[in-house]
């Protein structure tokens, strides 16, 4: 619907092959028609897509990036600067999908990330259930769950999908509304 913010998350590779192949700035555009809110490159740092940034904020889309564990305070006010809309805070070292959250270091983060992003923080990676999600959101200002959403859908007959899909964000929102980690499939 009109009022859920809708955000692309990739690579820049797709994106420079598209305005490759459209001309500069097509994807911005295409992106903006198609009713997106938000691009989040995950390869591309603030201090190299500058000029991608401003075309985003210049169509009104807002451009995202990734804070992590790792992050020094330099990286995280060159993120704020370049930031609009939310940053998202990879939450763990390692892949996405691992089950090894510590949801302590999330909130020891969190803190630090403020001090200088004055935009909501996203928390993503190793969210897996209703438990965690809700760990999360007791600290951050939303929860990501993209992995487990995935894995979940793979093992689904493709005629399920949008069921399975829909009772496991339920479950989550469920979980999150009543602020209790009960579990959910």
């Amino acid at each position: 619907d009109a009022q859920t913010p809708v955000v692309l998350m990739g690579y820049a590779n797709p994106i420079e092959r598209y305005e490759q192949l459209h001309g500069e700035n097509a994807f911005v555009a295409a992106a903006r028609d198609a009713g997106v809110d938000g691009v989040l490159v995950v390869d591309y740092p603030p201090e190299e897509c500058e000029a991608f940034a401003a075309r985003l904020q210049a169509a009104g889309l807002d451009p995202i990036f990734l804070l992590a564990p790792t992050s020094t305070d330099q990286r995280i006010r060159d993120v704020a600067r370049a930031a609009r809309g939310y940053v998202y805070y990879v939450s763990l070292k390692g892949v996405t999908g691992a089950g090894h959250l510590d949801t302590a270091s999330v909130a020891a983060m969190l803190p630090r990330i403020r001090a200088h992003v004055n935009l909501p923080v996203a928390v993503g990676f190793g969210i897996r259930d209703a438990a965690t999600a809700c760990a999360v959101a007791e600290v951050a200002d939303a929860v990501v769950i993209g992995s487990r959403l995935v894995q979940l859908l793979e093992a689904e007959p493709r005629d399920n999908v949008a069921r399975a899909a829909g009772a496991f964000i339920a479950g989550i929102r469920a979980a999150l509304d009543r602020g209790t980690g009960a579990t959910t499939s």
